[in-house]
């Protein structure tokens, strides 16, 4: 049995390892996708000095003396709209033009003073109130520089970068193929059928449900492969089919304990299976198993209490999908604990838990009393994971500890 530390290690190098696929698309269909490429802005934006506001446009050494006692007139020798190219000539000493949101600023130009600000007669205008040098001029480049950094891979992407990108005139993103993840559910007892009543001995089928839509936030592609009876034969022709489509990992749950009818390990070992490690020293979660399956499809055996296949989903799982599309290691938020908590050193152990913004702001998290396994009743409340990390033993209230978003953010 390994530590938590050393089995995410090995899901992250063995997520970095895999050739995700890549795709380009085009840069309005790209949220809810991974970038796949470093992007740097092509042009700068704004791209040239325009206005911020509708005014007339000035030589600051003109009007820097204005005021209601001392008005200053200047001749308005030309109109500038947004659209219009930048002007060929320039503003000279007693000129001013006048100028809408958007448009260029001319050459020798550099305030815009807003048009309540003036009076007009003809092309006389008069300013009555002075502005700060500069005023409502959008430099060129004040937004991005052309060449600086915009996009990294490994980036997630959403409407926000789509609007970034527009402004910018990229057209088109390379982005990670959708993870294709194959899920399976093992076990006689479960009833996939939610309509039908259970009879003796069965409960209904919750992890399939959970495992699918979880994924999906995650930005993944979700192939349901049924529930397979406990019998390895079954089991294994449902893996050797799987491995004829094109998925990047397969998810079961249930059947990697030590139980009599625990086959799944035996099952990838005979089919020729790269054991990465089975059993980790975390609760819930502790029979988890990580393998690499002939064709070099990752594979992930979670037990099949519900809280620990949601933990092995959250916290293995999870982490193979972020290395594999060039992502960052998720780092934890913190709060400060409310409820006291005791456990044995030497395991790492992931409470259901909700945390609440005080007063003064800072964040703090409560824990269930329903931390079992098989309880899914604090999944109505919970909103987050809190860690006890190995060397805790009594976490007492006030404690700063580690916290997740109960579902991994995208």
């Amino acid at each position: 049995m390994i530590t938590y530390d050393e089995a995410k290690s090995i899901v992250v190098a063995a997520g970095s390892a895999y050739a995700l696929k890549t795709e380009v698309i085009a840069t309005a269909d790209i949220a809810g996708h991974v970038c796949a490429e470093d992007i740097d802005a092509p042009i700068s934006v704004q791209p040239f000095d325009n206005s911020a506001m509708d005014g007339f446009v000035v030589r600051y050494e003109d009007v820097v003396q204005t005021g209601e006692d001392v008005p200053i007139t200047l001749k308005r020798v030309m109109v500038i709209a947004a659209g219009d190219a930048v002007p060929d000539v320039g503003i000279k000493f007693g000129e001013c033009a006048q100028i809408m949101t958007g448009a260029p600023v001319p050459a020798g130009a550099d305030s815009v003073v807003p048009v309540e600000y003036v009076s007009m007669d003809g092309d006389e205008i008069t300013f009555t109130q002075v502005v700060s040098q500069g005023s409502h001029v959008r430099k060129a480049g004040e937004d991005f520089q052309k060449g600086e950094a915009v996009l990294k891979r490994g980036d997630a992407l959403g409407a926000q970068h789509i609007m970034a990108l527009a402004t910018l005139g990229v057209s088109e993103v390379e982005v990670f193929i959708k993870l294709r993840i194959a899920s399976i559910t093992t076990g006689k007892e479960l009833v996939d059928d939610l309509s039908m009543a259970l009879q003796s001995g069965q409960i209904y089928n919750s992890n399939e449900p959970y495992i699918k839509e979880a994924l999906k936030a995650f930005g993944a592609e979700v192939m349901s492969c049924g529930t397979v009876a406990d019998d390895l034969d079954v089991f294994q022709g449902k893996l050797k089919c799987i491995m004829n489509n094109d998925v990047d990992i397969v998810i079961s749950t249930g059947a990697v304990s030590a139980g009599a009818f625990d086959f799944v390990k035996e099952a990838l070992e005979n089919i020729g299976a790269e054991i990465l490690f089975h059993k980790v020293l975390a609760r819930p979660g502790k029979p988890i198993l990580c393998a690499r399956l002939p064709n070099g499809t990752l594979y992930f055996g979670l037990p099949g209490n519900p809280a620990a296949s949601s933990v092995g989903l959250r916290f293995f799982v999870a982490a193979a999908m972020r290395a594999m599309r060039s992502q960052e290691v998720e780092k934890p938020q913190y709060a400060k604990l409310m409820t006291p908590f005791s456990k044995k050193k030497g395991w790492r152990m992931f409470l259901k838990a909700k945390t609440e913004s005080g007063d003064d702001g800072l964040l703090s998290v409560d824990l269930f009393a329903g931390q079992a396994s098989f309880m899914v009743s604090p999944f109505l409340q919970m909103d987050c994971w809190a860690v006890a990390k190995e060397d805790d033993s009594a976490l007492k209230v006030g404690d700063i500890i580690e916290i997740y978003p109960l579902y991994a953010n995208f």
